[in-house]
């Protein structure tokens, strides 16, 4: 069985990219998201290059995300998954700085199989960003990451024969890769979310189980005999 998981709003309850972008004081020199409505991640290194300037040094940013709260119940139910044999994979448009920082500090790194995500490095003291990719087939997803795209590469490339497929986000870009899933799947959107209420309108061949806490998930799946 294969776990693929949403980080922001999933993992953990807040979105790790405005959590950095918040540390910018006085709010006023924030950047303009306006000016980036179609490209997120050139938004954050606009971001980052302003929390350089303001000389926010680099560890602060990464401090500040890696100490985000997880969802409830999250960390046991990624620890069960794992536990039985379960592949666990990452797929966020966040960064990798952020998402493998997180992951360290909360000591879950080896739970994970892969992520997926943006690529972040810190050089000269500073933070930048590349896109995964560039995409133009999926108008679901962002021009920089295809999630469907991701799990069927990653199924290639490990060449493993999955039987069943578990994925857990909350957001609009999550939607393509729930469409793609299969009557042997289980799609876990987080109840109240854009993804949840997409799913009304969108027919999947997936079971759908919105969730509000990841213990809501681990009691589903141990009820169900599946961890």
């Amino acid at each position: 069985m294969l776990a693929v998981f949403d980080f922001d709003h999933t993992i953990v309850k807040d979105n790790s990219d405005i959590v950095a972008r918040n540390m910018i004081k006085p709010s006023n020199l924030i950047p303009d998201h306006k000016n980036y409505l179609n490209d997120w991640t050139q938004y954050m290194q606009q971001v980052f290059d302003t929390m350089k300037n303001i000389n926010i040094p680099s560890k602060q940013i990464i401090d500040a995300v890696s100490v985000m709260s997880p969802n409830k119940g999250m960390p046991r139910l990624m620890r069960a998954l794992n536990d039985n044999n379960i592949d666990i994979i990452v797929a966020s448009d966040s960064n990798s700085l952020f998402i493998h920082n997180w992951f360290e500090r909360n000591k879950l790194s080896d739970v994970l199989s892969y992520v997926y995500t943006n690529s972040a490095k810190i050089e000269e003291g500073h933070i930048t960003i590349k896109p995964y990719e560039s995409q133009t087939l999926c108008d679901w997803c962002t021009k920089n990451m295809c999630k469907g795209a991701i799990i069927k590469e990653h199924i290639l490339s490990t060449n493993k024969i999955y039987n069943k497929l578990f994925y857990f986000g909350d957001g609009k870009n999550d939607l393509c890769p729930v469409l793609k899933l299969n009557q042997n799947d289980i799609a876990f959107p987080r109840s109240g979310f854009v993804l949840d209420n997409l799913l009304k309108s969108h027919k999947t061949k997936a079971t759908i189980i919105p969730w509000c806490t990841g213990d809501d998930i681990y009691e589903y799946l141990k009820s169900s005999k599946l961890i």
